[in-house]
């Protein structure tokens, strides 16, 4: 009897204890914004309450507010989940320095010296993204210590989540393999057997790679399409979903029948059919149409004549970046002869046309329900990191596609390409408390999304319009 009550009274002690404890953390309560759940839903004048770094309630005016909160008036503004970029590379710039096969100047900066920076120094990528309203990416292929960002970025107040595909898997190419490694490293893997595709999807997965990525499908290397039947069957055998970079309707339809799960890039030369939505909807597909890529390389070849402009009101680019670009100009040497190929009429039209098409067939996939992330390829020349999401969304909705749906492509739909859904992505209880607060409504016009105040990342709340200051021990 008497070892029955102790039970029972060190059972009630612990109770008591945990509830004394809970009742001494304090909550944030947002109160008085409309709030975009991103599933689709809204609430005016709406109420979140948020208590380590976790939604415990969200709802209207009637939710009951803890006693002790901080309470923070957002009323007549507007609340969005954080943006998720479901395309990023942290091994590239911005410009052409880490990408010599675009335009080779590494006889004015080092490749080997700017990889270095990207590896050692992703904080000034963080915080360009979390400025900008981006608190979680997924990095689709790189150097192996992209791999190392999921872990590393995760608990940093300072950094957006981090999801990575790491190691590229591609047909040979002289171009990647010798223009994109270092003396001990290289973001390719040339598949040029079976055996070497299955050790590459082996390696990837050891590495900790959230899906496998295909960087590109050469239709008429036999050899690379055969060893492709071995890698996806390895893929399904680990239970990894299978990402593939395809611009071409046959590229996008072969890496459906391979068992893609997500499709990197646009359908750019010619109109989806019939068999491609058919094999998308089969799949469940995600399409991260990357609109604005394209165009990036553009401006970034003509910034070798012009210059570079920086649509950036917040400051959110690193002086790095920033200087490089400023000095684009001083790179004509390394393209001198044909340089002025992007400044003519053909190049307008055929820009212009290809707009047209990637515009188009993202529509006809809206129209049919497949599932679109938004994602930026941010890294590539003339995409940087960070505020290159406001050109993407508003070219989705110069598309066509409704602002209310782009919410939920700038969101849940990223996190569920990120295969992080259950934590964050939308504004639920018991989800990650990452989310952004506007001035202007982004239903109205998704260009909205500029008027971004404040970023909240795991329940840290901070202007966006200033540096952030540096955590001791956080990069």
């Amino acid at each position: 009897m008497v070892k029955k009550i102790q039970l029972l009274l060190g059972i009630f002690i612990l109770i008591l204890s945990c509830t004394s404890k809970q009742d001494t953390i304090p909550s944030t309560v947002l109160t008085g914004a409309k709030i975009f759940i991103g599933n689709g839903e809204v609430i005016e004048d709406g109420v979140i309450i948020i208590q380590e770094g976790i939604i415990t309630a969200i709802g209207g005016n009637e939710t009951s507010i803890p006693e002790n909160a901080e309470l923070i008036d957002v009323k007549g503004k507007y609340i969005t989940p954080g943006i998720v970029d479901a395309h990023v590379h942290f091994s590239q710039t911005g410009f052409f320095d880490a990408r010599p096969g675009t335009l080779d100047i590494r006889d004015s900066i080092d490749f080997v010296k700017v990889q270095e920076q990207q590896k050692n120094h992703p904080e000034r990528y963080y915080e360009a993204y979390l400025r900008s309203g981006v608190t979680a990416v997924y990095d689709l292929g790189g150097f192996a210590w992209t791999l190392d960002l999921q872990r590393s970025a995760e608990n940093n107040p300072n950094a957006p989540h981090v999801a990575a595909a790491g190691l590229l898997l591609t047909p040979p190419s002289i171009n990647k393999t010798t223009y994109s490694r270092t003396p001990t490293d290289s973001q390719f893997i040339s598949i040029t057997s079976s055996e070497i595709g299955i050790e590459a999807v082996r390696l990837n997965d050891s590495l900790g790679a959230t899906g496998i990525k295909i960087h590109e499908i050469y239709l008429d290397d036999t050899v690379f399409m055969n060893s492709m039947i071995a890698v996806k069957n390895e893929i399904a055998a680990r239970n990894k979903k299978m990402i593939v970079d395809a611009v071409t309707l046959e590229q996008a339809k072969q890496a459906l029948l391979f068992g893609a799960k997500i499709l990197a890039h646009s359908v750019g030369d010619q109109p989806i059919d019939e068999e491609f939505i058919s094999l998308a909807k089969e799949l469940d597909i995600i399409y991260c149409p990357t609109l604005v890529v394209f165009g990036g390389y553009i401006t970034a070849y003509r910034s070798l004549k012009t210059g570079f402009e920086i649509n950036d009101p917040n400051n959110v680019i690193d002086e790095r970046t920033r200087n490089l670009l400023k000095s684009s100009s001083r790179f004509l040497q390394y393209f001198p002869d044909n340089v002025e190929v992007f400044f003519t009429e053909r190049t307008d039209q055929m820009i212009a046309g290809r707009e047209k098409i990637t515009s188009e067939n993202l529509k006809r996939v809206y129209d049919e329900g497949i599932t679109i992330a938004l994602s930026s390829d941010a890294g590539n020349p003339g995409t940087l990191h960070g505020i290159s999401v406001y050109d993407e969304m508003e070219a989705m909705q110069k598309a066509g596609i409704p602002t209310k749906d782009i919410i939920q492509m700038a969101t849940k739909n990223g996190a569920l390409a990120m295969e992080r859904a259950n934590d964050f992505g939308t504004l639920e209880n018991g989800k990650m408390a990452d989310l952004i607060i506007l001035t202007d409504d982004p239903s109205d016009d998704i260009s909205n999304m500029r008027s971004i105040t404040h970023v909240m990342k795991s329940g840290f709340l901070r202007p966006v319009k200033e540096p952030f200051e540096k955590i001791p021990g956080k990069e």
